[in-house]
């Protein structure tokens, strides 16, 4: 569901019981408000601030530049998009008044050619299938090896859609108005089993204002469909959101909590959630990923973070020069690392991360894929015969809840990506 510079390659070791005193996005908040009653000193301070804590923020850079534009600092202001410009992606300055001090000269032409650059296709993406007539909001993806079905949950019509080898498509749920919205998947084939992260928003038929908040996992069995069980996340005074989730080879669920800072853990058999960690380190948990006892997990807001299950110790791994790490969805392991989509940047990528073999430090990111045809509104990402496989137009980016009632008709792909 849905702007970044490193300067050291070092691994930063966060403790979950002493966060930082001020985050990066408390200086944003603080910067946004001077913005707005025209303090742009103080605003471009904040946004120093807030940069220093995340040096790979495409919006920080962004905002540091018009507000150095703004305050007659243009020699920072043109350093600061080149090195927006040096992490591939883009951000619309050509359109931005902040910026018209730096209009027309040689040195604002040439970064906007190097953003034209960074709006070139990249990679390959195969076109695996099409299904065309949607109208729901497509997010989640799983595909079963023993029998070639492909699942994919829909957001909007509170379902689960079942894809068979010939390409045929049914409604794999039966119609429970205690199923919500549908996000990650994942199979469970020991146990013949598929669990689904579902959660209540306003994007899902039949919202209302007493569902904010809810979520849970459901349990269905794999071969015909049938709700076995739903585990709701407890109630605490927080909104929550159960957005993706793993099965570990013995059955134990791990889920990430997009609304709450809180990695949650659901023990073979158990009847309710345990958490693994509940820290104001993270922003918005999104994909993860287990490697023997830790976890790796993608914060939208944050990058990569390492997670030991036993201790609950938290490492923010810090991305090479010249990448971003922010705005990363869904995440898959590889030989050799991670692949991930990257919906919170313009273009829209998919990237292949590098890690240590004891996941203590990236080596490299390559990107596999970005501003393809079709490569827009990217959701989460599977493994299908071993290559990346994800949804994209899922229906998130033409739909407004507060304007109609569904989103408008759709054709959802789903993409598969070579790996090198």
């Amino acid at each position: 569901m849905r702007s970044w510079f490193a300067l050291v390659l070092t691994l930063v070791s966060l403790s979950a019981a002493e966060p930082a005193v001020k985050t990066h996005r408390d200086f944003r908040l603080e910067a946004e408000a001077a913005y707005r009653r025209k303090d742009y000193p103080a605003a471009k301070a904040a946004t120093q601030s807030a940069l220093k804590l995340r040096p790979d923020s495409a919006r920080y850079l962004n905002n540091l530049a018009a507000l150095c534009a703004l305050t007659g600092d243009k020699p920072t202001a043109l350093a600061t998009l080149r090195q927006l410009a040096a992490l591939g992606v883009v951000t619309p300055i050509e359109k931005d008044p902040d910026f018209a001090s730096l209009q027309g000269t040689p040195e604002f032409l040439r970064i906007l050619r190097d953003f034209a650059a960074n709006r070139e296709p990249q990679g390959e993406a195969e076109i695996v299938a099409e299904l065309p007539g949607r109208t729901g909001i497509l997010e989640g993806i799983a595909f079963r090896n023993r029998t070639g079905d492909l699942f994919l949950g829909d957001v909007h019509h509170r379902c689960i859609w079942r894809r068979d080898r010939t390409g045929h498509v049914t409604q794999f749920t039966a119609e429970d108005e205690d199923l919500l919205g549908f996000f990650g998947l994942a199979i469970d084939e020991e146990r013949n089993a598929l669990w689904a992260a579902m959660g209540a928003l306003p994007e899902m038929s039949g919202f209302n204002a007493e569902m904010k908040g809810r979520t849970a996992l459901a349990n269905f069995n794999l071969a015909t469909g049938e709700l076995r069980r739903i585990v709701e996340v407890p109630e605490d005074g927080r909104e929550h959101s159960i957005g993706d989730l793993f099965v570990s080879p013995e059955g134990t669920i791990y889920a990430t909590d997009s609304k709450a800072p809180v990695i949650w853990q659901l023990p073979l058999g158990a009847e309710e959630f345990v958490k693994v960690v509940d820290s104001p380190v993270f922003a918005s948990l999104q994909g993860l990923v287990l490697d023997r006892k830790t976890l790796l997990v993608a914060d939208y807001t944050n990058g990569l973070f390492t997670v030991e299950i036993s201790t609950g110790e938290i490492r923010a791994l810090a991305p090479p020069a010249n990448t971003t790490l922010i705005g990363l969805d869904g995440i898959v392991a590889v030989p050799g690392g991670i692949v991930a989509t990257q919906n919170g940047v313009e273009p829209q990528r998919v990237l292949r991360i590098a890690l240590t073999p004891e996941m203590d430090r990236i080596t490299g990111v390559t990107v596999l894929a970005a501003a393809l045809p079709n490569f827009t509104d990217l959701t989460l990402v599977t493994l299908v015969n071993g290559r990346p496989t994800l949804i994209a137009n899922s229906g998130w980016d033409s739909f407004d809840a507060a304007k109609a009632k569904q989103p408008p008709a759709h054709t959802v792909r789903v993409l598969q990506i070579p790996l090198p």
